[in-house]
Formats: C-alpha cells, sequence, structure tokens
C-alpha cells in the first residue's frame, strides 16, 4: 500500500512550461550570475518584479511574442518573474514589501 496522500502532485506541472521557465532562468544566470535572483530578494520590492511582470505582459499583448534581448518569449519571462515574485513573498524582509495598499489597507 502506497501512502501518497497529501504528497505534491508534481506530474500535474505541464513539463512543456517547466523547460520554459528552466531557459529564461538559465539565462538569466549567465547574464547575472547564478542564483542572483536568490540573493537580490532582500534588496528587490515586490512592486519592482511586479512592474517587469507586466512589461513583459504588455509587449506579449501587443504582439511581441519574444523578448528581443533574449529571444526567448514574453510570457516565459512573466512566469519565472511570478516564480520569483512568489519566493519573494515567502523569503524577503518585509521591507521588501512596497505595494500601495491605500489609506485603509495597511
Amino acid at each position: 500500500m502506497k501512502y501518497d496522500s497529501g504528497k505534491d502532485r508534481i506530474n500535474l506541472v505541464p513539463p512543456d512550461v517547466i523547460r520554459a521557465v528552466s531557459k529564461v532562468f538559465a539565462f538569466g544566470a549567465d547574464k547575472y550570475g547564478e542564483n542572483n535572483w536568490r540573493d537580490d530578494m532582500v534588496n528587490t520590492s515586490y512592486v519592482r518584479t511586479y512592474n517587469s511582470i507586466q512589461r513583459h505582459l504588455l509587449d506579449w499583448l501587443e504582439g511581441i511574442n519574444d523578448d528581443p534581448e533574449s529571444g526567448l518569449p514574453h510570457l516565459d519571462h512573466a512566469l519565472t518573474q511570478m516564480m520569483i515574485l512568489r519566493m519573494q513573498t515567502i523569503y524577503s524582509p518585509d521591507e521588501m514589501d512596497d505595494r500601495y495598499k491605500g489609506p485603509n489597507k495597511q
């Protein structure tokens, strides 16, 4: 009998997307250094990462499929930045959360 209840079901994540995001991470590693984004989480604000996501999505929305610098799809860059933003919300210090929350939402 196997006891797999509650275990991560990694097989449900599309392999093509994992490969696509790994290419963007590899591009970043070549440009900035391996795992640079991890080390930079203590210095990068949430909004800066959010802005990067939105720029890639807006370029894609305007019909530009690929990032001109990397040659990789804007959607893959946006997904990668989403992963980084999620990691920031887990591991970065609270002062990196610079979202505007409004006067009644602080």
